[in-house]
C-alpha cells in the first residue's frame, strides 16, 4: 500500500517542492517535503523513508553528498535524483555512485510516479 511508504521529498525550490508534492499525494503516496539536504538528514535522525528523492544542485550540501550520507548511514533506501541538470556526465555519475534513477525537470509525474512505485515494491 502506498500510504504506508514514505517518500522523502527534497528541493531547494519551494514553487518545485510544492507542485512535486502536492502531485505525489495527488497519486496516493504519503510525502515527507523539506527544502535542503540538512533538513533531510535531520529528519532521518526519526524517519526512515522508503525513498529519497532529491534535487541535485542546493546551496550548503548538494544532491550527491546528501546521496552519499544517506547511503552511510541508512543501507537499502532508493535514491532518486531530481533536478535540473540535464548533463550526461552527472547522469552517468549519479547512477554508478548507486542512485536508483535520475530524472530532469520539469518534472514528468507519471515518470515519476512509476520509478518511486518500482523502486519500492508497489
Amino acid at each position: 500500500m502506498l500510504k504506508d511508504k514514505l517518500v522523502l521529498l527534497v528541493d531547494d525550490e519551494p514553487a518545485i517542492l510544492s507542485a512535486t508534492r502536492a502531485g505525489l499525494l495527488d497519486r496516493g503516496f504519503t510525502v515527507q517535503a523539506v527544502g535542503g539536504a540538512e533538513d533531510a538528514l535531520r529528519l532521518m535522525q526519526s524517519l526512515k523513508p522508503s525513498i529519497v528523492v532529491s534535487d541535485l544542485v542546493m546551496p550548503g550540501t548538494n544532491g550527491f553528498e546528501l546521496f552519499e550520507a544517506v547511503k552511510e548511514r541508512h543501507l537499502g533506501i532508493p535514491f532518486v535524483f531530481l533536478t535540473s541538470v540535464d548533463d550526461y556526465y552527472a547522469k552517468k555519475f549519479g547512477k554508478e555512485i548507486g542512485g536508483a534513477a535520475y530524472v530532469t525537470k520539469p518534472v514528468d509525474l507519471d515518470e515519476l510516479e512509476r520509478i518511486i512505485k518500482d523502486k519500492i515494491g508497489e
